[in-house]
């Protein structure tokens, strides 16, 4: 059905939720603040700014608790981030069948290291990570560079990530969209595909 697939990294790739929400409750004991893992990852799950933004923080700047925030991430990640389960699998089974992976994330040049330590490096042709510098998503501007980049035929192009972000970004750049929420979290979001699993990516290869 498609020959590109484009993967978000955080949340799609990468099990990064449960090491975010570790750095928030830390966050917030610092910070003489708590709440519940539940709340923090529902929180995260629209953004780690969004997250921040959330919380009565009076001792600290948004500038000052984001940094805080990826410091600790960084260090957490190195030492524990793992791969979503079947993500290694469905990276396989794309390139041995002769279809393409590219990799779209905001994560930094940190990406390039997990991918290494998991193994997944050399089923990506592609990576647009923070360091470039493009708008965010849901703006197109990364995804239509990459188009661009690897004269890829936009009826044939999938961008595949667990926010509503992702497949808006897919759609502002004329691609369809599949969305990976397991846990219901963006369930109004319009998808061309929805699943729940990243088995269920074979099927559409």
């Amino acid at each position: 059905m498609y020959t590109d697939y484009i993967y978000d990294f955080d949340g799609t790739i990468a099990d990064s939720y449960p090491l975010y929400t570790e750095t928030m409750l830390e966050i917030l004991k610092r910070h003489g603040l708590d709440d519940t893992y539940e709340s923090a990852y529902a929180r995260l799950k629209i953004s780690i700014g969004n997250a921040i933004r959330s919380y009565n923080f009076t001792d600290a700047t948004q500038e000052e608790l984001n940094h805080e925030f990826h410091t600790f991430y960084r260090k957490l990640a190195k030492e524990k981030l793992a791969i979503i389960k079947g993500a290694d699998e469905m990276l396989k089974k794309t390139v041995e069948a002769g279809k393409k992976n590219y990799l779209y994330t905001h994560t930094g040049k940190l990406v390039y290291e997990l991918l290494e330590k998991n193994g997944l490096s050399d089923y990506f042709v592609d990576i647009i990570d923070a360091s470039m510098k493009f708008p965010r998503k849901p703006d197109p501007t990364a995804l239509n560079w990459l188009i661009d980049r690897h004269s890829i035929v936009k009826e044939n192009a999938l961008m595949i990530g667990d926010r509503d972000i992702d497949i808006i970004a897919a759609h502002n750049a004329g691609i369809a969209g599949c969305l990976f929420d397991e846990g219901g979290y963006f369930e109004n979001t319009n998808a061309e595909h929805r699943i729940k699993g990243l088995d269920e990516v074979l099927d559409l290869i």
